[in-house]
């Protein structure tokens, strides 16, 4: 799969994926004559993999800053979109969620290419349901991003002319999540498992996971418990017994790993810079709020600890060494593991019920206990956690500590409804109300030029 992930796809294919505002697929060359054979689908849903290969900036430069993960105290030359996000100064010019807004509409214009293409293909029946399924739970993903950063967005579902896609109005919210919750349904069909050539293609279980954190983003508790439970009971997942071991470059596609944007820093073009480089360690990223959570047992810390590669410094969670022929590094970028479902699970039966049975598995207490045991922490219990919005806010912190740097600290405050108290703590920023989502970057707006169609962000 990583080789197959990183291989230079057809030109049609490729050049098919254009934000969906300049996309015109219906005039490129051989369209017909390339979506034919087996091959030619499978290097189309390998493009749409490759679409992926961007999550980790939007993650590390944008969402990261964004919560109280990582704070940048001043800018210097070329970092001033990131401090603007930091400190909730950013406007419709940033370049950074320009490229948000560009990359994602690029990658879903490459699903829709393919999803399109495959309704009449005369290829094997189940690759045909495996490769739409893979393609709609990358548009998904997509989706799911743009609806928690801009809220409604333009639903583009289908291959678009430039004409067509000047049209496309927002969508509600509602309507978005409908759209995400239908694709990750249809990629419920996806095999649980795939040979060792293919790991790290999008699995029912990846699918059935991103499903509950949308649901549960939504507040679909009784619909996000189910999809959680049937990944527990496979016992296909577990958390390793070191949480280093989850991170280590030379352990990719673990145990406690669902689904992962892959890399080979072997391949041209297939590894990818150092993430989070430091030449001087005390400049380093993270937060004092961040770095003062964890006491000195807690074994994830280590992970935000800076070790020397080559010439710079980075923190163990992405610690790798160049390779000498591509000068490029190769960590795969996590996006579902194991310790996410068992704190979603944790959260959600509280939600059911608050059960202070640490032993039993209808509490969420087991669950919010393997996560903190793995980090060499003790058990809480109802002594110091008497009631379920205590269990919220002890869930909320676990996952603060559990996963930096992995994108979720940011959702997470948003859910939870908890953004500005816990960045007026850390920052002493004041968060209007509005600057909760991001502003549609203007570019886009003036593109449409119709308030009607492409309205911007209030207050923006």
């Amino acid at each position: 799969m990583k080789n197959k992930l990183l291989i230079v796809c057809a030109f049609f294919c490729l050049s098919s994926c254009e934000g969906f505002l300049d996309l015109s697929p219906e005039s490129q060359p051989n369209a017909k004559e390339f979506y034919v054979t087996e091959n030619d689908f499978n290097s189309a849903v390998m493009a749409c993999y490759q679409s992926l290969r961007n999550y980790p900036t939007i993650v590390l430069d944008v969402l990261e800053y964004r919560s109280d993960n990582m704070f940048m105290p001043s800018f210097t030359s070329g970092s001033q979109d990131k401090y603007e996000i930091n400190h909730f100064q950013d406007n419709k010019t940033n370049s950074l969620i320009a490229d948000i807004w560009e990359k994602s509409y690029s990658a879903i214009s490459c699903c829709n290419v393919m999803i399109d293409h495959i309704q009449n293909a005369t290829i094997n029946a189940d690759k045909k349901l495996q490769f739409e399924a893979e393609a709609r739970f990358i548009r998904a993903f997509h989706y799911f991003n743009l609806v928690r950063l801009f809220g409604g967005v333009p639903l583009v579902v289908h291959e678009l002319s430039d004409g067509e896609a000047l049209k496309m109005p927002r969508e509600s919210v509602g309507k978005v999540y409908e759209q995400i919750e239908s694709d990750l349904i249809f990629a419920l069909q996806l095999p649980d498992t795939y040979d060792k050539s293919d790991l790290g293609r999008v699995t029912s279980n990846a699918a059935g996971a991103l499903l509950a954190k949308t649901y549960l983003t939504n507040k679909k508790y009784n619909d996000a418990k189910t999809h959680l439970n049937n990944i527990i009971i496979t016992e296909k997942y577990d958390l390793l017994t070191d949480i280093k071991d989850v991170f280590d470059v030379n352990n990719e596609m673990n145990k406690e790993i669902l689904f992962a944007i892959k890399y080979s820093k072997t391949l041209i073009d297939g590894g990818h810079g150092m993430w989070l480089s430091l030449s001087d360690v005390t400049l380093g990223h993270f937060s004092d709020v961040l770095k003062g959570a964890y006491n000195s047992d807690d074994a994830r810390a280590g992970l935000l600890e800076y070790k020397k590669s080559g010439s710079v410094y980075l923190p163990m969670k992405y610690y790798d060494i160049q390779d000498v022929s591509t000068k490029d590094v190769g960590n795969d970028f996590i996006v579902l593991r194991y310790a996410d479902i068992l704190l979603m699970y944790a959260e959600v039966l509280n939600e059911e019920s608050f059960d202070t049975d640490i032993n039993s598995k209808n509490s969420g207490f087991y669950y919010l206990n393997k996560v903190r045991d793995r980090a060499g922490l003790p058990n809480l219990t109802s002594l110091e956690v008497p009631s379920q919005s205590d269990f919220k806010k002890a869930v909320l912190n676990e996952r603060y500590l559990e996963f930096p740097l992995e994108g979720n600290r940011w959702f997470d405050l948003i859910r939870t409804g908890t953004a500005k108290e816990v960045i007026k703590a850390a920052y002493d920023i004041d968060i209007p109300d509005y600057r909760l989502i991001f502003p549609i970057p203007s570019a886009e707006v003036e593109k449409v030029n119709n308030p009607n169609i492409l309205p911007q962000n209030p207050q923006y």
